[in-house]
């Protein structure tokens, strides 16, 4: 009698066994072509911020080219740290759950405060009739940025996704092979 209960009980946990694997299985497999996806758009946006950084030299040059290499240099930008500042406000924001931490990153374009302490936009620097190449060099430059700043969204989500990954390969690890001895 005591066998036959036995026998039942180790079904039964074969059966739970099996069917809570084939639940982690499904996890893991969802979580897996989620870490493709997000490679996959990881390389896209990188692959994208590279065109636009290329761009923006190649529009820097002619700018120099047409200008002249004296006229758009490091001598028009001012040296004194206070006039120059970021244009970008860089908002992280970080959510923890019981068990995850989420990272987010955004950039947003910070409003003018005070147009007494110089221009505020540093094409300015080079004058007032600057070359169209210019201002197109700056603006592949700035979408850059917000390219950036889409990667580490992309690479915060890709990390928390290979954490959960090991976290279910150890639970699947543990439940293939339990502590006690079967018999």
């Amino acid at each position: 009698m005591a066998s036959k209960i036995a026998k039942r009980m180790l079904s039964c946990y074969d059966y739970v066994m099996n069917k809570s694997m084939d639940a982690l299985s499904e996890e893991i497999d969802e979580l897996l072509l989620r870490k493709l996806e997000l490679m996959e758009e990881k390389v896209r946006e990188n692959v994208q911020m590279e065109t636009l950084l290329k761009d923006g030299h190649i529009e820097l040059a002619k700018a120099k080219y047409i200008r002249g290499k004296e006229n758009i240099s490091m001598l028009q930008v001012p040296n004194n740290e206070d006039t120059v500042t970021s244009l970008f406000d860089l908002e992280t924001n970080v959510t923890n759950d019981n068990e995850n931490t989420e990272v987010n990153f955004d950039i947003s374009l910070k409003k003018s405060s005070n147009e007494t302490d110089g221009p505020r936009d540093p094409v300015k620097w080079f004058g007032v009739l600057v070359p169209q190449n210019l201002k197109n060099s700056q603006k592949r430059f700035q979408e850059s940025i917000y390219l950036a700043a889409k990667v580490a969204n992309v690479q915060a989500e890709l990390s928390s996704v290979l954490s959960k990954l090991k976290g279910l390969y150890v639970e699947k690890d543990n439940l293939s092979s339990p502590n006690d001895i079967k018999t």
